[in-house]
């Protein structure tokens, strides 16, 4: 909106629109930490064409899709062991200016991270005004459903 268009252009900061503007903002941390830029196109085939039989949850960002990484989906992709299940987190069309920051946030903070108690954050797509997250997948259900049963 011309609204959010005049904040970013106040503010001095614009949101990506590719993987190599995402990469830039990760600076350092896409080489210690290298995240996957998935395309939309791949996406459909990990998750089935977003089947909704492979919804796992969702909330306010929108749903959550377990699907499989094959090993054919691209040259030389350096994931292991293939296929490998993952959640696929897609942003619902909120394609505000904060929707945007946040997911973005979601990605540089997340990127920084690697402890065997979390769960690891494996790529993500930015591409047209698709906003997705790729995670690992944890067979056992929520967290919540882990800590309090």
């Amino acid at each position: 909106s011309p609204k959010e268009q005049e904040r970013e252009r106040r503010e001095g900061t614009k949101l990506p629109s590719n993987p190599e503007e995402v990469e830039d903002l990760r600076g350092g941390d896409s080489a210690a930490n290298p995240l996957i830029a998935f395309t939309f196109e791949e996406l459909k085939i990990i998750t089935a064409n977003f089947r909704q039989d492979r919804v796992l949850g969702g909330g306010g960002f929108g749903n959550v899709y377990k699907g499989f990484i094959p090993e054919d989906l691209r040259e030389g992709l350096q994931i292991q062991p293939l296929p490998l299940p993952v959640a696929v987190k897609v942003h619902d069309g909120d394609n505000s200016y904060q929707g945007h920051r946040e997911w973005l946030a979601e990605v540089i903070f997340l990127g920084q991270l690697s402890h065997p108690n979390l769960v690891k954050l494996i790529g993500y797509c930015c591409q047209d005004d698709h906003r997705v997250l790729i995670y690992e997948y944890m067979p056992r259900g929520s967290v919540e459903n882990n800590l309090f049963s």
